[in-house]
């Protein structure tokens, strides 16, 4: 009987720590027929419990410390990468490929290193976000490492035998300009939501109102906050004072902004808004099944400050909720995969404005959003299954 073809995986964040960007890659490659070597770091939020959903694949994986609170720092990315390569470098002759994840992007680094030394062995990159068109970081001064990893980016694309991205909204920004010559190496392969994992950890929620809105996951300081949908609420509630106490909106997550925190604070109606503590990736899952309405909120971009008129981004989150079967809200950008899906599935949107955000509520509280959830199957798991693993097979027949 033939064995496994074997990959040497990278990817500082991997389940079971974590984050979306760990269970992204991992439900990347943990039902493909291959079996890996899997380098990743040690991290203390975790959940063994998503161990049990890893299908086909055999995961052997190689958990290094170093200090993950600093992923771009000198001293973490050395010891990881040294590691990395050590391992590597000791069982190379049974490795039949290389995969690496963009989160954190030194993990490309990492194996771009090895593909320069080792030109024959299939080397698939996959870029859960981009980096040097990455709208955010114009907006986070001083942030470290930004002409490495602008470097490393560039590497990978050059290098890599195939360049697997989220969506094509992605894959245009990062592929422009004198980086367009690659764009035949890309695939796009979008985010999947998992049907078995819904109801795997049980959670109790208890709801303070007859009609729950509810957004899960991370919010920040710039381009992707609350405050929209805050002053919504209290627009909502000062035209229709009927629906007081009639719905609450929940925020599932890390602790907002001050400036979210402030808005909060100053609301007419701030006892219709809670927020409540991160949960775990399974027990998130489980909270949707208690929304009566799903809140997706996006950065929002412009070409004046941004550069750009598209969302680039396709949020994992995103893929989760199509998962849940429940009416979803966007506030989005007009252009971007997220808009085109909700929209296809006849769900509703809205971006910053106000009163469009506050008629985007009502509509829902009315029961008024009927979701084609039929649109939502092409992002089903399966189709992520057979479409990683016609990649890597490709890659190993060189094709």
């Amino acid at each position: 009987m033939a064995r496994m073809p074997y990959g040497f995986a990278v990817s500082w964040l991997f389940a079971p720590t974590v984050g979306s960007a760990d269970i992204d890659f991992f439900r990347r490659i943990k039902d493909t027929p291959f079996e890996y070597d899997v380098m990743q770091v040690w991290r203390e939020h975790r959940d063994e419990a998503l161990l049990k959903f890893v299908g086909k694949a055999k995961l052997n994986r190689f958990e290094i410390r170093t200090d993950h609170h600093n992923p771009r720092g000198d001293r973490s990315r050395k010891e990881f990468a040294d590691a990395a390569r050590y391992h590597f470098e000791v069982n190379k002759d049974k490795y039949d490929f290389v995969i690496s994840h963009s989160n954190e992007i030194h993990s490309h680094f990492v194996a771009l290193g090895i593909k320069k030394e080792n030109k024959k062995l299939p080397w698939i990159a996959y870029f859960g976000d981009l980096f040097e068109r990455n709208p955010y970081i114009a907006h986070l001064p001083g942030y470290p490492k930004v002409k490495e990893d602008i470097r490393t980016e560039r590497e990978t694309i050059k290098y890599a035998d195939v360049i697997v991205v989220n969506n094509e909204f992605q894959r245009d920004l990062m592929f422009s300009g004198d980086l367009k010559k690659y764009l035949d190496k890309v695939v796009v392969v979008p985010h999947a939501y998992e049907m078995s994992m819904y109801d795997a950890a049980p959670v109790k929620f208890e709801k303070k109102a007859p009609f729950t809105l509810m957004h899960l996951g991370t919010l920040y300081s710039v381009k992707r906050r609350a405050e929209p949908i805050l002053l919504a609420v209290d627009r909502l509630l000062t035209i229709y004072p009927e629906y007081k106490s009639n719905f609450e909106l929940v925020f599932v997550g890390g602790a907002p902004c001050q400036a979210d925190l402030d808005v909060h604070k100053n609301m007419k109606h701030a006892d219709h808004v809670h927020f409540i503590g991160a949960v775990g990736y399974l027990e998130s899952l489980g909270l949707m099944k208690y929304a009566d309405a799903l809140v997706l909120i996006d950065g929002i971009f412009n070409a004046a400050d941004d550069g750009i008129e598209v969302n680039p981004f396709f949020a994992c989150k995103l893929a989760d909720y199509m998962g849940a079967k429940k009416p979803i809200i966007g506030i989005t950008m007009e252009k971007g995969l997220s808009s085109e899906i909700l929209k296809k599935s006849q769900n509703l949107t809205a971006g910053l404005n106000v009163d469009r955000i506050a008629y985007v509520l009502l509509r829902a509280l009315e029961g008024k959003i009927h979701p084609d959830y039929g649109v939502y199957e092409q992002f089903s798991n399966e189709h992520l299954i057979s479409r990683m693993s016609a990649i890597i097979s490709n890659a190993l027949k060189g094709k």
